[in-house]
């Protein structure tokens, strides 16, 4: 049986759709969506530079600059989203992948078949940051569909909002279908599949709180 790979197709209608590629023995496109969804996460996330994603600091001393100094400085922070979200991207399908395939036995190519959906998700939540950005001017941590609203009520910890903020709607329907597409191209029981994509997404949080701490500093000492 030779499956041909299409992420939406995967999470419009999982249950069949798990099925064929649990069963095929070829399969095709996987390549071709993997190069389409990278270049939309380099176009998204450089999108999200333009519309000042994550650019408090810069912004707050702007009026230190000229207007041609400001925007070439913006133009490289547009830059430097673009490969972030390229790393994301790469990060996402593959060693995400990879670790899944350390724990069961299933052929790398169908774990990354499953990630690619996990993307589509991933650059849904992030046009809600782009369009809410741009409608209100919130940042993705303080997105109505995660928890940083909530945290941002109780604490002005920056880290804390990140935090909670990266606990989204989005991130938990990810939860479910990654373990739900590891239950049926593997005999795991549902407690061992929700650990292992537990223990990852509490990476992900991790990593995304560290970075933006670390992103902020850079900034504000590249331009104080």
């Amino acid at each position: 049986m030779t499956y041909h790979t299409n992420p939406f197709r995967l999470l419009i209608s999982p249950k069949e759709t798990l099925f064929k590629l649990r069963e095929a023995e070829r399969l095709r496109s996987h390549w071709l969506w993997t190069v389409l969804l990278l270049v939309a996460f380099c176009l998204v996330y450089a999108a999200l530079g333009w519309a000042g994603a994550g650019t408090e600091t810069l912004n707050q001393l702007r009026t230190n600059y000229t207007g041609s100094e400001y925007e070439s400085a913006k133009f490289s922070f547009i830059i430097g989203r673009l490969v972030f979200g390229l790393v994301l991207g790469l990060l996402l399908i593959f060693v995400v992948s990879l670790v899944f395939y350390l724990f069961y036995e299933i052929p790398y190519q169908k774990l990354v078949i499953i990630q690619l959906s996990v993307g589509v998700i991933f650059l849904l939540e992030a046009l809600t940051w782009l369009v809410l950005l741009l409608a209100a001017g919130l940042e993705w941590n303080r997105s109505p569909f995660s928890l940083g609203v909530l945290a941002d009520l109780f604490t002005d910890r920056p880290w804390v909002i990140s935090l909670f903020g990266a606990i989204s709607l989005f991130q938990l329907f990810i939860l479910y279908f990654q373990s739900r597409c590891l239950r049926v191209l593997f005999p795991v029981k549902r407690w061992h599949a929700g650990a292992v994509v537990s223990i990852n997404f509490i990476c992900y949080i991790l990593l995304l709180t560290l970075f933006g701490g670390i992103g902020n500093k850079i900034v504000a000492f590249i331009f104080a």
